[in-house]
Parts: C-alpha cells; structure tokens; sequence
C-alpha cells in the first residue's frame, strides 16, 4: 500500500492519495464539499498520475508522507514515520484484508528533532536487521538530520 498525504489549496485542506495492490479491486473517493479527503486507487499508474495532478496545483507532501516506509517479513508488516519530534510506529500481520488502520499502532514523542530523527533511522536499521524488506522505497531526505558523532578532546575541569 501506498499513501501519500498532500495539504494545499484554498482554502487549505489535506488530502489523502492511497495505492492498494489490487487491480480487481475497486476505489473509491471521499469528498468534504468540493474538497477531495481521500482518494484510493488500485492502479499505480492512476496513483501516480494523481500525485503529480496535485502537485501540480500546489499541493505538498507532509512530512509525516514523506517519512512514511513500510516494511515486510514473512506474514508480517511494520511501517515508520516521522512527524516533527514524533516518532509513529504500526505493526502487524499481512491478512487479505489489510488496511492502514490494520495492527498496533504507537507514537513516541521524543525531547527534541534531533533525537526523533535519529530514533526513526536507528529504528529501520534495526528492523532492516531482523530482515524485513521495504515495499515501495523511495529516496527520503529528512530536514534537521542528527549531527556527526562528537569529536574526542579534553574535558575542561570545573
């Protein structure tokens, strides 16, 4: 599954654009008025064509959609996000009838950016290590990225 949350507009309004791996299956399409609140599609060249659409009239990825990643192993599935200081993590098994809302979800707020960004990357190493493959990976680029490790020197005395 793949999903893309986009805000943008006017008035400003977010939009979920998702992609479910099945080209038997149907869509479908919740709107608020004129305003579209989430579209689900089962071809991923119509998804695409969508997010590009979107784009295109200025809307943005969140954060939250750009850090998404979903992993796989086995009959099992983990996906990571990061939203501000937020770490958000959900967890279960594949069924047939898998959805965003299926599993555990949990979120871990963490004292500042820095931190939950390095809590996100240490979390998929970790999960990368237990052998779970990514679905759907893309390039990501997390703003406030954590520093360098500390470089060796003497400790001033009080």
């Amino acid at each position: 599954m793949l999903l893309r949350e986009l805000t943008g507009g006017d008035p400003p309004s977010t939009c979920k654009l998702i992609f479910i791996d099945d080209p038997t299956g149907f869509g479908h399409r919740v709107t608020d008025g004129d305003n579209l609140v989430e579209h689900v599609f089962t071809k991923q060249t119509e998804f695409e064509r969508a997010v590009a659409e979107r784009t295109a009239e200025g809307f943005a990825e969140t954060e939250r959609s750009l850090t998404r990643r979903v992993f796989v192993a086995a009959d099992r599935f983990w996906i990571v996000s990061l939203d501000g200081d937020t770490v958000r993590t959900q967890a279960g098994k594949v069924r047939t009838d898998w959805r965003e809302s299926t599993g555990e979800a949990r979120g871990k707020e963490f004292r500042d950016r820095d931190r939950a960004v390095a809590a996100y990357h240490k979390a998929v190493e970790g999960k990368q290590a237990e052998g779970f493959r990514e679905v759907h990976g893309r390039a990501i680029t997390i703003t406030g990225a954590p520093k360098g490790p500390k470089k060796p020197g003497k400790r001033k005395s009080r």
